[in-house]
């Protein structure tokens, strides 16, 4: 959800609910200050009531509709007031309505009397009704105008924001130089920009430096590796040589192999997290796989493994053509290397997702997942690998936003990559 609508959407409705509890008070209080109007004009009735019984008698004091009775009584009383809502059916109208009675005891010249006082209340609550409809209208009103307001106030406000995080959206350590942002009056917003244009140059000059490092090491270990290597075959190639000092140089040329392969993955994998790759284009997965599997065709049918291949939708993807070449490359030498001779490795590719498994080699259980895409974690015991393949696979994946995952089902070893 944007900030802007979490804030407008916060605005409605904690403006909804105070619009809820203060109606109802504003009703409550309303028809309070009414029915007080009422009981004090009532009141006064009754004083004007008292001082025409002084000197007329209470059939000749004339009311409309009958809403003033008088009637005498001959029992002895205390002096009392009350004042109640009550029901009274109105003959002119044929209906029941809601009046305003005041019941009072009183003494005039020595004679005790009943006044009853009786107001319609319809007017009064028409009154209200309207008054609420009103007060209702103009909180609507009020509320869905201020949010316009706040909506368009805030938009603008977050138009340099915006333009941040789509700057920063599109920021390449290896290609971009210098963010020009939008310029702004907030200070929050050029405190940000500050931040990130420093963070930027920063990350810039690091990685700068961090590629010139690696290209000098790669280049500076290459040639002592070249001919460390070189002048182990001469020494291989002089003579005598016991059988015992062959077996030495053979060691060394093989660690010497070793090293030179580690440098080029090491180089190739900080290449990657750089994203020293920028070029791609449209590629075929089902292409890239049968030149893979030519490439180890004579491995194939020397352990004698067999391929079941399905091709259930001809994907295509968007990639850098030797990253995809690499990760499909790692991922079917892994397999081919642990796996029996005589077995299958099954290869399966739908629209989304490509999926490499093979039969557990000599019974070897469910692979430790937590270590499986680490650098130099190796799960088996072979020399000759590295422990770098799979962690070239991940980082492959990382850099295009693809998932890949690791399966055990059925004794099959299973690495499934998500292109979506």
């Amino acid at each position: 959800m944007k900030l802007i609508h979490y804030i407008s959407r916060r605005y409605i409705i904690y403006s909804t609910i105070i619009s809820l509890i203060a109606i109802p008070l504003f009703y409550v209080s309303l028809q309070h200050l009414l029915l007080k109007g009422l009981d004090e004009g009532m009141k006064q009735q009754k004083s004007w009531i008292e001082n025409k019984l002084k000197t007329e008698k209470p059939n000749a004091i004339s009311t409309f509709e009958n809403n003033i009775t008088i009637t005498p009584i001959k029992e002895k009383f205390r002096k009392s007031e009350q004042s109640f809502n009550e029901p009274v059916f109105v003959e002119a109208d044929h209906e029941t309505v809601m009046h305003r009675v005041l019941l009072s005891n009183v003494s005039v010249n020595g004679k005790n009397y009943v006044i009853r006082i009786q107001k319609s209340m319809i007017e009064d609550e028409d009154l209200l009704q309207n008054i609420l409809l009103l007060q209702f209208v103009f909180i609507l009103i009020l509320i869905v105008g201020l949010g316009l307001i706040n909506f368009s106030i805030s938009k603008k406000l977050w138009l340099p924001f915006n333009d941040i995080v789509n700057k920063m959206k599109g920021y390449r350590v290896d290609i971009s130089d210098k963010l020009n942002f939008m310029p702004t009056r907030i200070f929050e917003f050029k405190d940000l920009e500050s931040s990130i244009s420093d963070l930027v140059n920063r990350n810039g000059k690091l990685y700068k430096a961090q590629k010139e490092f690696t290209e000098n090491a790669s280049h500076e270990l290459q040639t002592p590796i070249a001919v460390f290597t070189s002048k182990l075959e001469l020494l291989m190639q002089t003579s005598p040589i016991t059988e015992e000092q062959a077996e030495l140089i053979s060691e060394i040329f093989s660690a010497g192999e070793k090293m030179q392969r580690i440098n080029r993955t090491l180089l190739l994998l900080t290449k990657i997290e750089n994203n020293q790759f920028p070029n791609v284009e449209r590629i075929v997965l089902k292409d890239v796989l049968d030149g893979i599997i030519s490439q180890y065709k004579d491995t194939l049918q020397l352990k004698d493994i067999n391929l079941d291949i399905q091709f259930n939708n001809s994907s295509v993807i968007t990639a850098n053509p030797i990253l995809i070449d690499i990760l499909f490359g790692n991922l079917f030498s892994n397999a081919l290397r642990y796996t029996d001779e005589n077995k299958t490795i099954k290869i399966e590719i739908n629209r989304e997702t490509l999926t490499f498994s093979n039969d557990s080699k000599n019974g070897v259980g469910k692979l430790n997942e937590s270590e499986l895409f680490q650098r130099f974690k190796k799960q088996s015991n072979d020399n000759r690998s590295l422990g770098l393949g799979l962690e070239i696979c991940k980082k492959i994946c990382n850099l295009y936003n693809y998932d890949i995952r690791y399966d055990f089902v059925e004794n099959r070893h299973s690495f499934t990559v998500c292109f979506k």
